[in-house]
């Protein structure tokens, strides 16, 4: 078989899902043709889409030692190299992708973030400004030279990375989107100004995507309503976790729920997502696709779960796809959007006056925003704090370091200082290897020693971080931006949380959890409490013994579990929303 009839056969295998065949018809011909590097490629490419990344990297090493001027392998073994984390292999790989080709600047992004995690910060920036300079008008270099520095801790530096690109062009929907998402993580954050940041971002992408046609909805205030959830998250993620309950008990002679899914990700908690509503599988929809089955099923309300955590269901919401439209669950701002015309929230993580750090109308569910169902399988675990009654207390806290502001670093260096022998649980992420030694190394600064923060081993698989929980005695909340899943999971687990009441919602989601399940105590008004609370519980063992023997009963009696009542309280809010409406629309 020559070479372009071995490929084309490997590629119609493949596409007719049989991978296996397609692999073993590129290495018979390799056996013959072992310097074919266009065969090469196609069955690197083929392991890489298999997830099969060692042997992927393997067979695209073999291509560069029999082509090593061949530009598009060099490329290849950078990207395969950086997914497996040999980043010398990959800096190695791109860099010399871009003395073949020096324009390819997603090659110099490529090296840049190599060397980023190798820890060779002033060479990976050194990349980025050669690739500025080349072509100073392409803000997707200012964007990812953004995103690298964010991803690794550096959000300050990665806003003004993004920033420059703006300077550049003002409306770049990317950079702005990046702008205002990323602040989230920073402390000090005027919200009146990332309102208005919001804003501006709002009207570019409704600008952008234009606007639909009147709607045919029956205005009748009392109907039956159909009530659809956007989301790409069902599956093993925290939205399926705080949608599920409510999802179940939905009253369906006054309410139809549709699952308007378009996810990323699919497993075992899709199907049980499935079941729960009406399923709409959008994947690969435009907005106005969307917009069209929205129509059909004449959806009187929609509920956005992702804000702009998600660019396609701003689009869809800025587009508008129901008469009444509220964003909820998972992103801890506003939109800015001018058609999305709620934001779901509480009194605690939005008290009064709280509405001008919005564009929606805030609509103030009672007792808790959120409504929180353990992942299946999840372990019951209480017991004995690890501490027990004269061992070291092991703080610990499972939130990605992103959150982690320098204002929680400092006050997590005091609870340390105070708490002699103590230590901090840090559970590793993705990147976690680049990540955690900057991390550690800003407590060595502020006179904790390395050997005091531990970090645990990558869980892998979803939901095996569970007993990582019961290593840990107090759970301490990161602040600018609390946590949320992690909160729960930490309360089910019978560990203790301390958290900080903030001033903007995303600081005071763990005031809320915390509220829901009576534990006001453990709420701080200031950094100096948040100590005092967390060391004083430290050093009184009979109440940390007691927390991790009561703290999973006391939250399945809270309204934080109560999906039954969270459904009508939800079904109540959303109701007012649609009478509002038909108000509206009658006079």
């Amino acid at each position: 078989m020559s070479r372009v009839n071995a490929v084309q056969s490997a590629m119609g295998l493949f596409q007719a899902g049989k991978p296996e065949e397609a692999k073993a018809t590129l290495r018979k011909h390799l056996a013959r043709a072992p310097g074919d590097v266009g065969a090469l490629k196609l069955l690197g490419a083929l392991h890489g889409e298999l997830h099969e990344d060692e042997e992927s990297l393997a067979v695209m090493q073999r291509a560069v030692a029999v082509a090593p001027k061949d530009a598009e392998a060099r490329f290849m073994l950078g990207n395969i190299a950086t997914i497996v984390r040999k980043y010398r292999i990959g800096a190695e790989a791109y860099e010399r992708t871009v003395a073949l080709q020096p324009a390819n600047l997603q090659a110099y992004d490529g090296l840049a973030k190599c060397l980023m995690s190798l820890g060779e910060f002033d060479r990976a920036m050194d990349w980025y400004e050669r690739a500025i300079a080349l072509d100073p008008g392409n803000t997707d270099t200012y964007h990812r030279m953004g995103t690298t520095l964010a991803l690794l801790g550096r959000v300050g530096e990665g806003l003004a990375a993004a920033r420059r690109g703006l300077a550049v062009k003002p409306d770049d929907p990317a950079l702005l989107e990046f702008v205002v998402y990323y602040q989230n993580f920073l402390d000090g954050v005027d919200p009146r100004r990332h309102r208005e940041e919001h804003a501006a971002l709002g009207r570019t992408v409704a600008a952008r995507i234009g606007a639909g046609g009147p709607f045919r909805n029956q205005m009748d205030p009392e109907k039956p309503l159909r009530v659809a959830f956007l989301s790409a998250d069902y599956y093993f993620h925290a939205c399926a976790f705080f949608l599920q309950g409510p999802l179940r008990e939905f009253d369906r002679s006054r309410l139809t729920p549709f699952l308007y899914a378009h996810p990323t990700k699919r497993d075992e908690y899709t199907e049980l997502m499935r079941r729960l509503g009406e399923w709409r599988d959008m994947s690969g929809m435009t907005p106005w696709e969307i917009r069209a089955q929205a129509e059909r099923d004449g959806i009187d309300v929609l509920i956005d779960c992702a804000g702009w955590t998600d660019r396609l269901n701003m689009e869809c919401c800025a587009l508008r796809l129901a008469p009444v439209q509220a964003t909820y669950l998972g992103y801890p701002n506003t939109t800015g959007l001018p058609g999305m015309d709620y934001r779901i929230i509480d009194v605690h993580t939005d008290p009064p006056g709280s509405e001008e750090h919005c564009t929606e109308r805030l609509a103030r569910l009672g007792e808790c925003f959120l409504c929180f169902e353990p992942p299946i399988g999840a372990p019951r675990q209480e017991g004995e704090p690890p501490c027990a009654d004269s061992g070291p207390v092991t703080f610990g806290t499972f939130n990605r370091m992103m959150k982690v502001g320098d204002r929680a670093l400092q006050t997590w260096a005091r609870v340390l200082r105070e708490v002699p022998d103590s230590r901090l649980l840090i559970k590793i992420q993705i990147a976690a290897e680049e990540v955690a030694p900057n991390f550690i190394a800003k407590f060595e600064r502020l006179g904790v020693s390395r050997d005091r923060i531990i970090t645990s081993e990558w869980a892998k698989k979803p939901g095996e971080h569970f007993p990582m929980y019961r290593r840990m005695d107090i759970a301490l909340d990161s602040f600018p931006y609390n946590g949320t899943t992690t909160t729960c999971e930490a309360l089910w687990s019978g560990v203790p949380v301390v958290a900080l009441a903030g001033s903007t919602h995303r600081a005071r989601v763990g005031v809320s959890l915390l509220h829901a399940v009576g534990l006001t105590e453990l709420v701080a008004a200031d950094e100096d409490e948040y100590v005092r609370i967390a060391a004083g519980l430290a050093g009184d063992r009979a109440r940390l013994r007691h927390y991790h023997a009561t703290l999973r009963g006391r939250m399945e009696g809270s309204p934080l579990m109560d999906a039954r009542g969270f459904a009508a309280r939800f079904e109540a809010l959303v109701r007012g929303m649609w009478r509002e409406a038909c108000g509206r629309h009658g006079s």
